[in-house]
């Protein structure tokens, strides 16, 4: 089926509650990428939160290898996205891609770079420890502004005119907000203060196992509002 021309959001309450669930499922995914790597490397697991990790050794070049796992996995997500959202695919399809896009959080990939944190830069000090900060920075920048602008261009085309960008900027920058208060203001602090810290499955905390859980059931069940996001105008 063509569907070149622009669609409509179509979201609601459920379809928001299947696309967080595939937030943050992606997100435990990306850090399990990260770990499952460093345990390869070390032989060990290395202690983890929600949200960062470290490795249970100290070993170069490989220690690269596991921040890039986890941009593999988010970077190849969203341009799986990119690809779904060729106008040449069904309303379906797009659907899927757009809901790709934003979920790998590709505001948050931006704005931790620009703080000169990140998995990107990460590479870059290990790679090219006595370079310059600058310029460490702004080909970090200039990296992942090149990853995330042709999935976002696309994402941004395929709505139609009528509330376009108010919807485009909600996408892009609610997803970060959400996670940075739900992860760095909840749930980071409950595993500090001691809840539910014994290792669990993969090497996470048992609160990590449980949170994680939830949300696959929840994204299992919920998955086919996915598929509803973007509807043809009529």
């Amino acid at each position: 089926m063509n569907s070149e021309q622009p669609l409509s959001f179509n979201g609601d309450s459920r379809w928001a509650i299947a696309f967080v669930a595939l937030l943050f499922v992606h997100n435990e995914v990306h850090e399990i990428a990260h770990t499952g790597v460093g345990r390869l490397i070390c032989g060990a697991w290395g202690p983890r939160n929600f949200n960062s990790w470290q490795l249970a050794c100290s070993k170069t070049p490989e220690i690269v290898l596991a921040p890039l796992a986890g941009l593999l996995w988010s970077y190849g997500l969203m341009w799986i996205g990119y690809r779904l959202l060729n106008p040449t695919e069904s309303p379906v399809k797009r659907s899927v891609g757009f809901c790709l896009v934003f979920a790998t959080m590709p505001f948050g990939r931006l704005y931790t770079v620009a703080q000169s944190g990140g998995d990107e830069m990460v590479i870059l000090r290990g790679a090219f420890p006595t370079a310059d900060p600058a310029v460490r920075l702004a080909v970090g920048l200039s990296i992942v502004l090149l990853l995330i602008g042709p999935p976002l261009y696309r994402a941004a085309s395929v709505l139609s005119q009528k509330r376009r960008w108010i919807i485009f900027t909600g996408m892009l920058l609610l997803p970060f907000v959400l996670f940075l208060v739900v992860v760095l203001r909840i749930a980071n602090p409950l595993l500090a203060s001691g809840v539910l810290t014994s290792e669990g499955l993969l090497g996470s905390p048992l609160l990590v196992n449980i949170w994680t859980l939830f949300w696959v059931i929840v994204l299992l069940l919920s998955w086919r509002r996915l598929s509803t996001t973007l509807i043809s105008k009529k």
